[in-house]
């Protein structure tokens, strides 16, 4: 008996194109823009179903060997065909070294805004004003906001990162990203205070004196690097559930309304703690911890010794400081997590190694033993030369750690290791793109997308849609 599969195939059957248009969308957003436009000439269906197109996903790596002017027209022109339907979702990506014209990145996102986007991503090297787009602070569909759009131009001297706008109005907003944009209190104020919903923030290199970070539904909170500080700021967020910081001292970070956090990724620059609110509070609850820095290890001295059982946790990641020398911390935290399966420990990398890293004694760990019967997988990460290793394993060891669950790796090999996997990624990428070079030269009943980059782009929309029917 034939199956299914090979009587379509016998029958020349397209299950593709009688596929729900929803469905449909889902697949092209997953598809090079170069190749969905080239798809119009396929049959009426998808004509229709490329100009009601949900994701628009511009990436410069996909237009490797354009000018910056012919890729502009391919966008503007790519927009000009389009129904008048809402967009689900606008993505650009661009890593150029020639920055795109301001005008032009304006009205893409004001035709993004005017069509109801849900999802607006810029990344960009480089753009040539101070103030952002106005009208994307005031869009009231926008779900999803992500703005990474460099720093401000060297020109400015009054600002270090792209400037907010007065009002700031998304009543949709659910997740925001800013990079190297500058987020002050008013601003915060205005972003938490003015989208009800906003439940995932994310700051990098983008907060500025900050005093106050409060919301009653923000669940997913990240402080990745500050600007001109940071001093001491207080979070209350009572609902929050993962928790990154980076970048700044330990203690500067204080509580409000404490959460229960599932997760949280501290890796700090302190060398000291005199925090005030108890911080190892608000961990007490996580699965997954990843704590690094030498004020951490400050902290996890101060508090630890009077702290209850981490009942829920199971992955840890801790160090950044000189293990060999100050492992008090890691085994304290072993006596407190008696679920705890995965442990990855990374010891300070030479030749930094060599000092205590923080203004704290070591503190003794003669006579301190821990049981941890679940824990399967141990992972010293260090330098080469580092001969202080030896001292790790073996109080694991003596602890009824099994020497075979412990691995030993090196941060010269892991930087080994992942430069041929970053080159590989790249390379396959770019091969792709070959290889759809060369098929669209040897298809010449393709639909050639660089028509849609030499229409002139002040005709009216009459001839665009003459051009059209060539694309």
């Amino acid at each position: 008996m034939e199956s299914t599969d090979e009587h379509a195939m016998e029958s020349d059957t397209d299950l593709i194109s009688v596929l729900p248009g929803e469905v449909l969308q889902h697949i092209l957003s997953f598809s090079r823009i170069r190749a969905i436009v080239r798809m119009r000439r396929l049959s009426r269906r998808w004509r229709r179903v490329i100009e009601c197109l949900q994701f628009i996903c511009l990436d410069c790596r996909d237009f490797k060997h354009w000018k910056v002017e012919k890729f502009a027209r391919f966008v503007d022109n790519l927009l000009l065909i389009r129904s008048k339907v809402d967009l689900h979702t606008f993505q650009l990506y661009w890593f150029h070294y020639l920055p795109l014209n301001c005008n032009d990145l304006r009205k893409w996102i004001l035709y993004a805004v005017k069509h109801n986007v849900k999802v607006l991503d810029v990344e960009l090297d480089m753009y040539d004003k101070t103030t952002l787009p106005s009208r994307i602070f005031t869009c009231r569909s926008v779900e999803e906001l992500s703005l990474q759009m460099g720093e401000a131009p060297d020109e400015d001297l009054e600002h270090v990162g792209l400037v907010l706008p007065d009002i700031i109005q998304l009543p949709s907003l659910k997740k925001l990203t800013l990079s190297d944009v500058e987020v002050d209190q008013l601003s915060l104020n205005q972003f938490i205070g003015r989208s009800p919903n906003l439940e995932d923030l994310h700051l990098i290199n983008s907060a500025t004196y900050l005093d106050l970070i409060a919301s009653k539904v923000l669940k997913r909170l990240t402080l990745d690097g500050f600007m001109h500080g940071p001093k001491r700021f207080t979070i209350s967020a009572p609902h929050l559930v993962h928790f990154e910081c980076q970048g700044c001292a330990l203690q500067d970070v204080s509580w409000g309304e404490q959460p229960s956090l599932e997760s949280a990724h501290i890796d700090t620059w302190g060398k000291k703690y005199d925090g005030e609110s108890e911080f190892i509070g608000v961990l007490l609850s996580a699965k997954t911890l990843a704590l690094f820095g030498s004020d951490v290890k400050v902290m996890l001295e101060k508090e630890l010794p009077a702290c209850p059982v981490f009942e829920r946790l199971t992955t840890l990641e801790i160090g950044n400081w000189c293990l060999t020398e100050d492992f008090y911390a890691v085994l304290r935290f072993l006596q407190l997590s008696p679920r705890l399966g995965e442990l990855t420990l990374m010891q300070k990398e030479l030749p930094h190694a060599a000092g205590k890293g923080a203004e704290t004694d070591a503190m003794p760990i003669d006579g301190m033993t821990f049981q941890c019967p679940l824990l399967e997988t141990v992972i010293i990460q260090c330098s080469k030369g580092d001969d202080g290793i030896d001292k790790l394993v073996n109080v694991l060891a003596a602890n009824g750690i099994n020497p075979k669950k412990i691995q030993v790796t090196f941060y010269e090999d892991i930087e080994e290791m992942e430069r041929p996997e970053n080159r590989r990624i790249i390379e396959e990428r770019e091969k792709e793109l070959c290889n759809f070079e060369k098929m669209a030269k040897k298809n010449p009943e393709w639909v050639d997308e660089s028509r849609y980059a030499d229409s002139n782009p002040e005709t009216d929309s009459d001839e665009y849609d003459n051009d059209y029917d060539d694309f």
